[in-house]
């Protein structure tokens, strides 16, 4: 409950737009607080989502990009890059050892990024470099890897608008601390970020 009340005090206290109360209720009303942030690479707990969105908050707002980025950018960002994984993931079953097995179960297949992009902005506005860090913050292990749309699109994005290099690095960084604590070893695949 926590990590809940923290996430819902830097919203709050940071997002200040039209239409921000009304995406905090959207994701009230979802499983987005109790949800595993992947079936397996990292967070694969309930609650790993929102541990993971937190985590990636204090990177971002850790780095050299707060010079230049709003707060307001940082926390959008952070805090709701993953937000396409609210009511993404079914539990399976336990494994051996007792923990929770997921699978996902992607009512609307839209990617990742882009797909919490939209979701946010169903409910708020976004500006362009937030829309897209957020779209690009999967890097390297993004669908659309190799694609024209990762080889030039990605590469002018994260050129033109310092949050979206700087956002990615965050993601991973959050990422692969959180996979050393879990596993107590090394960083592993990031692939579902």
């Amino acid at each position: 409950m926590e990590n809940r009340e923290t996430f819902k005090e830097l919203f709050n206290a940071w997002v200040k737009r039209p239409g921000a109360a009304e995406l905090l209720a959207w994701l009230e009303s979802t499983d987005f607080f109790e949800a595993p942030a992947s079936t397996k690479y990292h967070g694969a707990y309930p609650g790993g989502l929102l541990e993971h969105s937190l985590n990636v908050c204090r990177e971002l707002m850790a780095s050299d990009i707060n010079r230049s980025a709003s707060t307001e950018s940082m926390v959008i960002c952070s805090l709701l890059h993953d937000v396409c994984k609210a009511n993404y993931y079914a539990e399976i079953g336990m494994d051996g050892d007792g923990k929770t097995l997921y699978q996902v179960i992607d009512q609307f297949p839209f990617g990742h990024g882009e797909k919490s992009v939209f979701l946010i902005s169903q409910f708020m506005r976004m500006t362009d470099e937030e829309a897209l860090a957020i779209r690009w913050h999967m890097g390297p292990y993004d669908e659309a890897a190799g694609s024209y749309a990762y080889k030039d699109a990605r590469r002018y994005a994260k050129f033109r608008w310092p949050m979206v290099i700087a956002f990615h690095d965050a993601d991973m960084t959050a990422t692969q601390k959180g996979q050393r604590e879990e596993k107590g070893g090394g960083a592993g695949n990031e692939k579902d970020a």
